[in-house]
C-alpha cells in the first residue's frame, strides 16, 4: 500500500512539474464561472474529489463516478460569496440497470451598475453571468473500472454580449483494495463559445484512499470512523500553472462528518488557503421512511474578497 501512494504521489509531482511550462496564456478564456466547482462536500476538501467520486456531486467534476449512484440522487447547492454573487449548482442522477444518467446546472450571476457620471444612483443595471445545463452518461467497464462523459450547453451574458456554446466532460475512476482506493482522471470544458473564444480546458486528476476504524467490520454495520484521504492535481490547457488540492474527510458512525481541505496554486486567480466543512445524515421516517437526507456546508476563507458560505443538500431515493 505504501508503494501504491508513493507511486501515486511522484506522479502527480511530475505532473505538476512539466504542467507549469505550457504557456503564458493566463485570462483568455470565457465562461469563467466553469472554474467553480459544484457542491458542498467537495468544497470542504479543498475542491479534491476526482478521485474520490462517490456521490451525486462527482457529477461536476468527474462523470465516471456516477455508477457509485444505487438508485436515484438529487442535490442542490446554493454559494453566498462576495460581491453578490449568485452561485448555485443542481444535479440529478439514476440507475438504469448498469447505466447512470444524469442532469445537471451550474450558473454564476450578479448584478453591475452602470453610470454616465458620479452620483448615488445608477442610471440603469444589467445582469452578468452564465449558465451550463449538462446531462451525463457512466457505464462500469469492469467491478474496478468506470468511464463517463458529460456533454453541457453553455450560455455567457457579458453587459450587451450573449456567448453560447458547448463542451464535454470525459472521465474514468479505477477502485481497488476492496474500494479503498481509488484513482480517477477527467478532461473538463473541452469545446467552445461561438466557434472563437476558448473555455477552461483542464485535465485534473486525483486519488483518494480510505481508512475504516475498526479494521475489523461487521456486515451491515457502519464503522465507527470512515476517514477519507484526497488528493487533486488541476492542469489548465490553457495557463501556465496547476493546482494542487488536498483534504480529509471523517464520518463518525455514518452520521456527521467533519471535513478540512487546502488549495494550493499561482498564477490567473488563485484560490489558496484552507477550507473547512461538515456534513449530517439522517434516514427519513415515517411516509420518508426509504429516503436518506445529507445536508453540508462548507466555509472557503479569502482574506481578499470575503469568506464564502456553502450550503448543500442531497437525498438519496
Amino acid at each position: 500500500m505504501q508503494r501504491i501512494v508513493l507511486v501515486g504521489a511522484l506522479c502527480l509531482i511530475c505532473f505538476s512539474g512539466w504542467a507549469s511550462n505550457i504557456h503564458d496564456d493566463a485570462g483568455t478564456t470565457g465562461a469563467a464561472f466553469l472554474k467553480i466547482d459544484g457542491g458542498s462536500r467537495p468544497a470542504g476538501m479543498g475542491g479534491a474529489f476526482v478521485g474520490l467520486a462517490n456521490d451525486i456531486n462527482t457529477i461536476f467534476s468527474n462523470p465516471a463516478g456516477l455508477t457509485t449512484v444505487q438508485a436515484h440522487e438529487l442535490t442542490a447547492m446554493q454559494n453566498f460569496a462576495f460581491a453578490d454573487i449568485s452561485n448555485q449548482s443542481i444535479g440529478y442522477a439514476q440507475r438504469e440497470g448498469n447505466l447512470v444518467w444524469g442532469a445537471s446546472f451550474l450558473g454564476a450571476f450578479t448584478e453591475i451598475e452602470r453610470r454616465i457620471g458620479p452620483s448615488d444612483n445608477p442610471d440603469s443595471t444589467v445582469n452578468v453571468g452564465g449558465f451550463a445545463a449538462g446531462l451525463s452518461l457512466a457505464y462500469p467497464l469492469s467491478r474496478k473500472i468506470s468511464v463517463g462523459a458529460t456533454a453541457k450547453a453553455i450560455s455567457q451574458q457579458l453587459d450587451l454580449q450573449n456567448s453560447f456554446g458547448g463542451a464535454i466532460d470525459i472521465g474514468a475512476v479505477w477502485r481497488a483494495l476492496d474500494n479503498r482506493l481509488g484513482v480517477g482522471i477527467t478532461a473538463q470544458n473541452l469545446g467552445m463559445l461561438d466557434e472563437s473564444e476558448a473555455l477552461p480546458r483542464s485535465i485534473r486528476a486525483g486519488f483518494a484512499y480510505h481508512v475504516h476504524t475498526p479494521s475489523i467490520q461487521v456486515e451491515g454495520v457502519p464503522p465507527k470512523n470512515l476517514l477519507s484521504i484526497v488528493a487533486d492535481i488541476d492542469v489548465p490547457m490553457i495557463a501556465a500553472y496547476p493546482t494542487l488540492h488536498i483534504g480529509a474527510e471523517n464520518w463518525f458512525y455514518d452520521l456527521i462528518a467533519a471535513r478540512i481541505g487546502y488549495s494550493i496554486g499561482k498564477g490567473e486567480n488563485p484560490n489558496n488557503g484552507v477550507t473547512v466543512g461538515i456534513g449530517i445524515r439522517r434516514k427519513g421516517e415515517d411516509s420518508l421512511e426509504g429516503i436518506r437526507f445529507q445536508f453540508d456546508y462548507a466555509l472557503i476563507p479569502d482574506a481578499d474578497v470575503g469568506n464564502a458560505h456553502r450550503l448543500a443538500f442531497i437525498t438519496r431515493f
